[in-house]
């Protein structure tokens, strides 16, 4: 099994998330991207067992969507976490991080983040259970 400079949780560069979407946002117009964290070997494998899932550590809202939100709406959600502005002034994304993928709250968070940002307009999602 080959070994990653990433092997424990304290190794992955989750910093690079935040500068990876602001280049996203400014090169391709980022429209928008989670990114979750999933236990698993550094070779990449998966073994056939039940496993946990995946928790998010950001989310980043592109322009085109905080223009359609609304850039004072958006930047202030319901929820602990702060978001951090990308893009330019003039059309703002937003960056909202949700810590080192240990925290299962995360999901939580993440669905009381999606409830704030959905437009007032647009129904909830329907449920399928």
């Amino acid at each position: 099994m080959s070994r990653s400079p990433w092997d424990t949780a304290r190794h992955i560069p989750l910093d690079a998330i935040e500068s990876l979407a602001a280049t996203l946002v400014d090169t391709q117009g980022l429209t928008t991207m989670l990114t979750t964290l999933t236990p698993a070997p550094a070779d990449l494998t998966l073994r056939p067992h039940l496993s946990a899932p995946p928790v998010p550590v950001a989310f980043t809202l592109g322009a085109r969507d905080v223009r359609t939100i609304g850039l004072a709406h958006a930047r202030r959600p319901p929820v602990a976490i702060r978001p951090r502005q990308l893009g330019t002034a003039a059309d703002p994304a937003l960056h909202y991080p949700f810590g080192d993928g240990t925290d299962p709250d995360a999901w939580t968070h993440l669905t009381t983040l999606m409830a704030h940002l959905r437009p007032r307009s647009s129904p909830p999602p329907e449920s399928t259970a």
